[in-house]
């Protein structure tokens, strides 16, 4: 089954209004036909007995990028697992459910498409878990993050193969696979012995923080270990922050990351408030509406540079971006750090 809906609105990408007269959710700015209103989904949630899956309902419950910018993203989860249940797959879920069964990962492969550097040991109280989409789909900006943390001298690990934390299950409503793959980091992160896990993607922080039980080590975010440049810079500054941080009780990691910018000389554009990029599902289920999301958003950076410090939000703002023929230079906030 397909959850995209068909008739998407037309838009001018270009001379679309302005942050603060759109509405707080992407997909109801872009697809208000095709939506349920975050009362309707935590009151469904709360009264399990009255959701009735329909195709109706399967269209409109996928229609979201789980921003949580409405804090109705956990009774999303549950509409979407109800639906699952009852037959209401995604086209992509099954494809993605096999290849979690072969690679526990939600792509056909396991293998990381960047070079470990050799310098990192093989044993430390810290790992360092990159997360699926940061090793497979976005290396450049993964292998950034790593020698940004080697730069600076901190001392950890990264594991000869990585389980996916899950987050692509709970955005598809499917929770058998998700169990597993949840049991098996908990015993690697373990068994390992590690104090710190020290996430790069902010889906896995989140997760692992807040879905998983038993682990033992603290779960960090790398943001956390960002420091201002000694050489400082000029240039005027965009940052796509994270929703998945900045709508799930971290809101002062963005207070962090622009004091960490501005005090390395940037000039941040102050003009640029937040919205979401539409990355969050990392271009699942519905991808038109994702594409109309992601390309309103980048037309809303100008100036020199647009940074952010998120695998997912680099990932759908370097297609877009390019696209869209935007005057920033995208470059990821490790590699903008990096003396």
């Amino acid at each position: 089954m397909d959850p995209q809906s068909k008739d998407l609105p037309e838009i001018d990408f270009k001379k679309y209004k302005n942050v603060e007269d759109r509405e707080i959710c992407p997909t109801k700015e872009v697809d208000k036909e095709h939506f349920i209103e975050p009362d309707l989904a935590w009151f469904l949630h709360l009264f399990q007995f009255l959701f009735k899956p329909n195709q109706k309902n399967f269209v409109e419950i996928f229609n979201c990028v789980h921003c949580n910018s409405c804090d109705t993203s956990n009774s999303r989860y549950y509409l979407k697992r109800k639906l699952h249940n009852s037959g209401f797959k995604s086209n992509y879920t099954e494809i993605m459910i096999e290849s979690f069964k072969q690679f526990d990962t939600p792509f056909n492969q396991s293998e990381y498409r960047l070079k470990i550097p050799e310098i990192i040991p093989k044993k430390s109280e810290n790992l360092l878990f990159m997360g699926c989409l940061s090793s497979i789909k976005v290396p450049k900006f993964t292998l950034n993050a790593i020698n940004y943390m080697l730069s600076k001298k901190h001392h950890f690990t990264i594991l000869e193969k990585e389980v996916c934390c899950g987050i692509p299950l709970f955005d598809s409503g499917e929770s058998e696979i998700l169990n597993e793959l949840m049991k098996k980091n908990v015993d690697i992160f373990n068994s390992g012995n590690y104090k710190k896990v020290i996430c790069v993607c902010p889906a896995c922080y989140d997760v692992f923080n807040t879905q998983y039980d038993g682990i033992k080590a603290e779960v960090v975010f790398i943001s956390d270990y960002l420091e201002p440049l000694k050489n400082k810079r000029n240039e005027t500054l965009n940052i796509q922050h994270l929703c998945q941080l900045e709508n799930r009780g971290r809101k002062d990691v963005r207070v962090h990351v622009d004091r960490v910018l501005k005090d390395s000389g940037f000039k941040i554009m102050e003009n640029e408030k937040h919205w979401c990029c539409g990355g969050g599902m990392g271009m699942m289920h519905i991808v038109d509406t994702i594409e109309q999301i992601t390309r309103i958003r980048v037309n809303d950076f100008h100036g020199d540079i647009l940074t952010t410090y998120c695998p997912s939000c680099y990932h759908v703002l370097k297609l877009f971006s390019r696209r869209e023929r935007i005057k920033p230079k995208l470059i990821d906030t490790f590699k903008l750090l990096t003396e």
